[in-house]
């Protein structure tokens, strides 16, 4: 027999079959917290979980392009991981992002905000946090080359959005104060950029969560606190998205890695 919510509160949203069970048609969430919740969600929603765990690299589901010093940068599952890790290597040129940025992008634009409940989160840490780049977040491009989504704009605290729609975290050690900044851009308008005023520590995980309205605006959480305020026009709310993770050494000859424990995407699915 099928089972229904035959005995409801919130107008069907949460309720009882005929035999007692439980139905959340949305899933339910897990956690106290915002940005520390992990999401199990129902048929209503689609979801991309990746924890690097026994399928390997996904070459179906992640597109990788790396600089022109590709001799030493890399993506692969870390041998030995505990919980499935992809390590992501840069290259050693020490001339910027075109030759040692190693590039992780979903393979397909298929994430937009007005789909409803938008999210992003990773878990990623860093082996070196000097003359280094890292953005993580949603961009509008996957083709095979690089793009900087947000970056520093080499002057005080200034952006330049390589993007015409992005958003997320990014540490650049170009900017006069060295944090994770939370960024946005809609349709080639660039959102007021935000310092959390946390820095990164070497070799130590931290978990950066985005969560999405329906009208583009951004909600940002670190370690599942949330920083900043929320950024209105981070997204234009039709674009379609795709994951992105990447890092990049800058001006000095020295590679350096970022470890990806895990990336979760999801939204509403259409009507």
């Amino acid at each position: 027999m099928a089972q229904r919510i035959l005995t409801s509160i919130h107008g069907k949203k949460l309720g009882l079959s005929h035999d007692g069970r439980l139905i959340a048609p949305q899933g339910i969430m897990l956690g106290e917290n915002a940005g520390q919740q992990v999401r199990i969600h129902g048929p209503c929603c689609s979801v991309l979980w990746d924890d690097f765990t026994n399928h390997g690299f996904n070459t179906n589901v992640w597109l990788a392009t790396e600089g022109t010093d590709s001799a030493t940068s890399s993506a692969a599952i870390l041998a030995g991981g505990l919980d499935g890790v992809l390590r992501l290597t840069t290259g050693d040129a020490g001339t910027g992002y075109a030759a040692d940025a190693e590039q992780i992008t979903g393979k397909t634009l298929q994430w937009q905000a007005d789909n409803g409940s938008l999210i992003y989160e990773i878990r990623v840490k860093l082996s070196a946090i000097t003359t280094c780049y890292v953005f993580l977040g949603l961009t509008d491009t996957i083709a095979a080359s690089l793009e900087q989504p947000i970056y520093s704009a080499g002057s005080a605290n200034t952006i330049t959005t390589d993007a015409s729609d992005a958003v997320g975290f990014f540490f650049d050690t170009g900017m006069t104060d060295d944090n994770w900044w939370i960024a946005g851009v809609k349709g080639d308008t660039d959102a007021t950029h935000q310092d959390t005023g946390f820095a990164p520590v070497a070799d130590t995980y931290e978990t950066f969560h985005i969560e999405l309205t329906t009208d583009g605006d951004a909600i940002f959480y670190r370690n599942g606190l949330q920083v900043g305020t929320k950024m209105t026009g981070a997204v234009t709310a039709n674009v379609p998205l795709a994951p992105i993770f990447t890092v990049s050494k800058l001006s000095v000859a020295a590679s350096m890695t970022m470890d990806v424990d895990y990336v979760h995407v999801s939204q509403n699915r259409l009507a």
